[in-house]
């Protein structure tokens, strides 16, 4: 008798494809709520607030780089995959979406940083 096609959880699937914009939606988030209680703080918050934008844009890219070198792992991980499974169309909209959410990460950052902070609350 033959086995039946295992067909992976369509919800690791999703939460494969979808990674980069995940990882894109928490970035944001933490920049501009941490921007916000912050400013909204004090006068010490224009020293802090640029460095946290650092780090939670270089956190967030180097995860983002991560998955999109090693997707394999990541849909091992999220158990979209078994070992050795070559799934070429979903690794390819995975790594499009991650480069996407990649530059939004980027441009997120970049801004933050260029704009001086806090100078709404002033």
């Amino acid at each position: 008798m033959n086995d039946p096609i295992r067909e992976p959880p369509i919800a690791g699937a999703i939460l494969f494809l979808l990674a980069g914009p995940i990882l894109w939606g928490g970035h944001l988030l933490a920049v501009y709520t941490f921007h916000a209680v912050a400013c909204a703080g004090g006068p010490w918050a224009t020293t802090i607030v640029p460095g946290s934008i650092v780090v939670a844009t270089l956190a967030a890219a180097g995860a983002l780089l991560l998955a999109f070198s090693f997707p394999g792992k990541l849909a091992q991980a999220l158990r979209c995959a078994d070992q050795g499974d070559d799934q070429p169309f979903l690794i390819r909209a995975e790594r499009l979406l991650t480069v996407l959410a990649l530059t939004g990460v980027l441009w997120t950052g970049s801004g933050a940083l260029a704009l001086a902070p806090c100078a709404q609350f002033r």
